[in-house]
């Protein structure tokens, strides 16, 4: 058994034939799947997917990092930079409202808080990572009242990231999803008793590869950030002839990751689900 841990199978891309999607992932061996929003919408997309398929689909949700700067174009936040005016706190917390809600009506689907997080990938996430961290802590607080993990995305933020869990009340569980730092990275994640996870990223970057050995087994999880982060080749061709990465690819990702660690598929799927089940409750 195998699971993905974090797909976005509330895409549009996979909207006219999600019933195959589902059925590919069944016969790679990918038995359950945990669908991680990015903003409201499709945290609720997420929930109505969990609904539909019972022990299969599992949702989270939260507002990812890249929802910043288009809230900066709503009254209040428009000039938010350095520091966060009265304002930019009211929408946020009208946000975030509105997530507890989704979480208190749904709660039996929801596993997770997430993805959640911070990002400094340009210069327009740079010029937002104040508002970034202030939903990032909020979204944290709730997942702490509703006892979820959170599901976290860090990408070139992790000082920031990691300033944000320290300045908590309690370290919330959880896991940090498409791991891309160094060892000295790993080492504060692991040393917070966080989750680690690989995506398409372990299928061609060898500094990865030779840090995924460094991870301990039971903190250890799959995921295929499907549709994005396609597995590829020595080439760099996609693994996948469909050009779009789906749960299904989560088995070619397993199967890297056994290697790379030298035991068989069979013990990487059982550990890791293990360790999913665990973590989400599951």
């Amino acid at each position: 058994m195998l699971f993905d841990c974090h797909a976005h199978v509330w895409w549009d891309s996979f909207s006219e034939d999600f019933d195959a999607v589902l059925e590919r992932a069944k016969m790679a061996g990918v038995e359950k799947i945990i669908a991680p929003g990015t903003d409201l919408e499709t945290s609720r997309r997420a929930v109505v997917l969990a609904k539909k398929h019972p022990k299969t689909i599992y949702a989270a949700a939260g507002i990812h990092p890249e929802e910043i700067p288009s809230l900066q174009d709503s009254p209040g936040l428009a000039d938010a930079r350095l520091n966060i005016s009265a304002s930019s706190r009211d929408l946020l917390s009208r946000r975030i409202l509105e997530l507890r809600q989704l979480i208190t009506n749904n709660r039996e689907h929801i596993v997770a808080v997430g993805e959640i997080g911070t990002d400094k990938n340009n210069e327009q996430l740079k010029n937002s990572i104040k508002e970034q961290m202030h939903l990032f802590r909020e979204q944290c607080l709730l997942a702490l009242e509703y006892d979820l993990p959170i599901i976290v995305h860090t990408r070139e933020s992790l000082p920031e990231t990691l300033e944000v869990l320290d300045t908590l009340p309690a370290m919330p569980p959880g896991q940090f999803h498409c791991f891309s730092y160094d060892e000295a990275g790993l080492s504060e994640i692991l040393g917070r008793g966080f989750y680690v996870s690989f995506c398409g990223n372990i299928s061609w970057s060898k500094r990865l590869q030779s840090i995924l050995p460094t991870v301990p087994v039971e903190r250890l999880l799959l995921e295929t950030d499907s549709p994005l982060m396609m597995p590829r080749d020595k080439k760099g061709d996609p693994i996948d002839l469909s050009l779009r990465n789906e749960p299904a690819n989560v088995r070619i990702l397993a199967q890297i990751i056994a290697d790379l660690r030298g035991v068989s598929l069979q013990d990487i799927g059982a550990i890791t689900t293990e360790n999913a089940q665990r973590l989400f409750h599951i």
